[in-house]
């Protein structure tokens, strides 16, 4: 995420152009605002660990079904939010998202029970990045990889997963796939918040119900 300064030098093929800072905007639209805990990576939780950058965070996700409306209630505002704050360069606010803490698969198993659901070994937790450092591991963190393009990561304690996200290397039919099988053991919805769109059923044929603000 891009923040201003004073001026902006941009070279051109011809010369060198001030840009007032002003114009400059935000690179992405919308964050989620979670106060995260890190830690120093040992050299057993770096091992397979995912990297990315701390503004991937929860930009694809996963929550029980029961907040459909909820949820089509934010996205309505973060449209009207996005809408009024982009221009040619970007954003001039970033809409910061809180959302009430809620558990997307209750229970001690929890952990287990989704990754035989992708029959999948659980992972590290996810390392965060800055544009020129890292932050930490995140504490409470893991992941999981149901299929080659595809990596699930979040926040877990005893009492379930809290936090269940995605992100996508390549192929996102695979994104699909693991909606489609997380919604069938657990009832779970799809956000993609930069997307502005909510997968949340699949009908006999096969075929997704798509909402969108």
């Amino acid at each position: 995420m891009n923040s201003p300064s004073d001026t902006y030098s941009q070279e051109t093929d011809d010369a060198a152009e001030m840009v007032r800072t002003e114009t400059i905007g935000y690179s992405l639209p919308t964050i989620a605002m979670d106060e995260l805990i890190f830690v120093t990576p040992t050299p057993a939780s770096f091992e397979g660990a995912p990297q990315f950058h701390e503004d991937e965070w929860r930009q694809i996700e996963f929550f029980p079904a029961a907040r459909l409306e909820e949820l089509q209630g934010l996205l309505k505002q973060y449209k009207a939010f996005e809408r009024g704050h982009r221009n040619a360069n970007g954003w001039t606010e970033i809409y910061a998202r809180q959302l009430p803490p809620v558990p997307v698969m209750p229970g001690r198993d929890a952990l287990n029970r989704l990754a035989e659901m992708f029959r999948a070994g659980l992972g590290n937790a996810p390392i965060l990045l800055t544009t020129s450092q890292a932050l930490g591991q995140v504490a409470d963190g893991f992941s999981l990889r149901p299929s080659s393009d595809v990596t699930l990561f979040g926040l877990a304690d005893e009492h379930g997963i809290h936090v269940l996200s995605a992100i996508i290397d390549g192929d996102d039919r695979q994104l699909v796939q693991a909606f489609i099988t997380l919604h069938a053991a657990a009832h779970l919805l799809l956000v993609d918040w930069r997307g502005q769109m909510i997968l949340h059923a699949v009908a006999e044929d096969g075929k997704l119900a798509v909402w969108r603000p």
